[in-house]
């Protein structure tokens, strides 16, 4: 980039306050209508909040927008597993440059993917050098990605999507930085900006705290016990298959007298978080202010990082209560099997543009805000050459903390629920650089979005929960209400909850956490052995590319079908026999999924020919391996019975699991500890299916093999974080594909 200039000073101890705040202000009273963003870290200074920055915007904006819906969306209703797997119309790209404080639209695109869309923009990158310190660079793109993006990285069509035209994101070209090292005490200047190093330095000087609040105001909002009821419609979908997990988010909306930045202030000082934002385009009427503590997706040096979190806990302001309270989440059953049903979703993200094996679960921890205490850990991978930044983002956006899981199924659910697009909220903001192969992007929880239209700012909070089988509904508007509760007071200075509870606002701090083994068996390969064809059917699930990653791990050449045909005419025999002749399979594996394995037309076809001894290759009958939906299937067409589960679904808690040696148990213990995801369970055995293993302590059918064909099916998940033998099934089923 022409005309880098760098500049390096040290600031006095500032404690908690942020100089980068005034920076703006001083930049604002300058080029008051100017686009402004603020990346503000607060809290404790640690790996994931020690920078602040301001981006100096470009001349160069894409805007995103809401396309014409072309075709009426079908009704559908997903809580009874239906979706609409219709078309959605490409996403729409404003291309505008800025002359004099005025943006002008030079060209229009349209994308049917996020990923194309975010290449097409990171093709007007420039080269900048990148600060080894903080990893940024110039030449970059910094902005929003509002969550109804995610309508073009998903698989399905949803019905309640955003107005016409309506703005879903927005990304500035960079030409510049200004950032503060909290634990340095340094500022630096990278880039063309438009204030020198001297005098950002005056400009921080006489800092001082505020709190700005106007009076009171009246909001709309959701109530508790409409809100209790859209959770237990989740919790009986859960309990029929049809998914494992859901973030419902409850809505709260009103006119806002004060202005934002006032908001922001209030939010910085109350509620102190690594990843939270400003973004205001005054021309687009549009203002985002974000107190968010989560990262969706971490780039640099060739690792990909996510961090999710799931599992809350609100904080007492009595020290040995508010240990109970941590104590108690770190213990509850209900939060961790929320929180591990989370790291195999990111794993999954992450295994599908990662080298294989490279996906690791790494730190755990609960980290404690002021408001609440959560469950956080870190998913990290290795970047495969053939993928590139944007189709990290595309694979992991939005992220699995706000959506649930599986998350095409969890997205369709919230769509039809909530009845309103999210805007802003769980979308992501950050920063983007495809050239120098850097990201960094938060998600967007609390926060408040503002709107402004002839003068009148309507602003707009949203906030919720993951609900599972074992949600108690009246807790999980609470904690919704927790986690809005700062950030309505800091917009409009009132409670979330109309009980008026109050939340203690506490120090933060951040403690490792012991995780369970991911131990695999050693892996003894034979480099010089042809690699094994397998096919893996995909049956919409959120864990697929985990099982994917294993099989590669194991030196497996994987090609993954789709498990449904959109089209009701296809001939899915001869469909099929097609897949077999262009692949050659050496083995077939049909994966887990949401619902029951009559949605899927194609699994259920490959199921029945396998039953019926018709998957045939030129070498024979080709060994069928079904996990969970895929056992649930080869049983079902071999007769069995499939029903509810009498005990209840367990989603993401690893069980007992006795078998007699058989079978993909052979040369195994009698006993071992196996993640399972189901609500469903085969009630019987069939006419050909012989059940090997049973859940400890019920005797429920956890697995079964053919009398006399290479087909075996387990209702566990083998290859997730919580099933540390589980490698040694998959490995038991590849030695029958030689």
């Amino acid at each position: 980039m022409k005309n880098t200039i760098t500049g390096f000073f040290k600031v006095e101890d500032m404690g908690e306050l942020n100089p980068l705040l005034h920076v703006l202000e001083r930049l604002r009273a300058d080029h008051p209508k100017n686009d402004e963003m603020l990346f503000h870290s607060g809290g404790p200074i640690g790996k994931t909040s020690r920078l602040s920055m301001i981006p100096m915007l470009d001349d160069l904006r894409v805007v995103f927008h809401q396309p014409e819906n072309d075709t009426e969306p079908i009704n559908r209703n997903p809580l009874i597993g239906e979706l609409d797997l219709g078309h959605t119309p490409p996403v729409l790209l404003e291309f505008q440059v800025r002359s004099d404080a005025v943006w002008t639209t030079t060209r229009n695109e349209s994308h049917v993917s996020l990923e194309s869309a975010l290449q097409s923009i990171c093709e007007l990158e420039v080269l900048g050098p990148v600060d080894p310190s903080s990893g940024l660079s110039p030449g970059g793109f910094v902005g929003v990605l509002g969550y109804d993006l995610g309508q073009w990285t998903s698989q399905i069509r949803l019905k309640n999507t955003p107005e016409q035209n309506e703005v879903l994101g927005v990304l500035w070209r960079t030409k510049g930085w200004i950032i503060h090292d909290r634990k340095e005490g340094s500022i630096t200047t990278l880039g063309q900006s438009p204030m020198s190093a001297e005098e950002v330095r005056l400009c921080v000087k006489g800092i001082t705290e505020t709190m700005r609040f106007d009076d009171p105001s009246t909001l709309e909002s959701e109530n508790r016990e409409n809100h209790k009821q859209k959770i237990m419609q989740i919790i009986e979908s859960i309990k029929d298959g049809h998914v494992y997990q859901v973030n419902y988010g409850r809505n709260w909306r009103g006119e806002l007298d004060q202005d934002p930045w006032d908001c922001f202030l209030n939010l910085t000082k109350a509620n102190p978080a690594p990843y939270s934002a400003w973004m205001r385009s005054s021309d687009l009427g549009w203002t985002i202010v974000s107190a968010s503590p989560e990262q969706l997706l971490s780039f640099r040096d060739g690792k990909i990082t996510t961090s999710p979190i799931k599992g809350t806990a609100p904080r007492h302001a009595l020290e040995t209560e508010d240990e109970r309270g941590k104590e108690n989440l770190m213990e509850s059953e209900k939060d961790l099997a929320e929180h591990m049903m989370l790291v195999d979703l990111e794993k999954h993200d992450l295994s599908s543009v990662c080298v294989p094996g490279s996906v690791k679960w790494g730190e755990f921890r609960i980290e404690s805000h002021p408001n609440v205490h959560h469950l956080v850990s870190e998913v990290s991978g290795e970047l495969e050459p053939s993928s590139c930044v944007t189709s990290a983002i595309s694979s992991l956006f939005p992220g699995g903390s706000i959506t649930g899981c599986p998350k095409a199924m969890s997205m369709a659910i919230i769509n039809h629920l909530e009845r309103i697009p999210r805007g802003a909220w769980t979308g992501s903001i950050g920063h983007i650089h495809k050239l120098n192969n850097l990201v960094e992007l938060n998600i967007l929880i609390r926060t408040l979005e503002v709107h402004e239209k002839a003068g009148i700012r309507t602003g707009r909070v949203m906030a919720g929960g993951g609900i599972v089988h074992s949600s108690n509904p009246e807790l999980e508007a609470q904690e919704a209400e927790w986690k809005a509760d700062a950030v309505l007071r800091a917009a409009w200075n009132v409670p979330a909850s109309t009980s008026n509870d109050t939340l203690p606002s506490l120090a933060m701090s951040s403690r490792p956490l012991a995780r369970q083994s991911e131990t695999r068996p050693n892996i003894v390969r034979k480099e010089k052995s042809r690699k094994k064809k397998i096919i893996l059917i995909d049956n919409m699930d959120s864990f697929t590319h985990n099982i994917r990653d294993a099989m590669v791990r194991l030196r497996c050449e994987v090609m993954i079908e789709n498990g449904w045909s959109s089209h009701p005419d296809e001939d899915v025999a001869m469909w099929v026999s097609d897949v077999i002749d262009k692949h050659s399979p050496d083995g077939i594996v049909i994966g887990p999924g949401p619902s029951r394995p009559e949605s899927y037309n194609r699994t259920t076809v490959i199921a029945n020919m396998g039953i019926n001894g018709e998957l045939i290759s030129g070498r024979g009958q080709i060994p069928l391996l079904g996990i969970c939906l895929g056992h649930q299937a080869i049983c079902l067409a071999d007769g069995s019975n499939l029903i509810r589960s009498p005990n209840g679904p367990v989603h993401g808690s690893p069980v007992s699991i006795e078998n007699d040696g058989t079978g993909l148990f052979s040369e195994l213990a009698e006993e071992h500890s196996m993640m399972r995801y189901n609500s469903l369970v085969i009630l019987d055995a069939g006419e050909s299916m012989v059940p090997n293993a049973w859940e400890g302590g019920t005797g429920l059918i956890m697995g079964a093999r053919h009398r006399y064909y290479p087909i075996h099916g387990v209702q566990f998940h083998p290859e997730s974080a919580g099933s540390p033998d589980g490698m040694s099934i998959i490995e038991n089923f590849l030695s029958l594909c030689d």
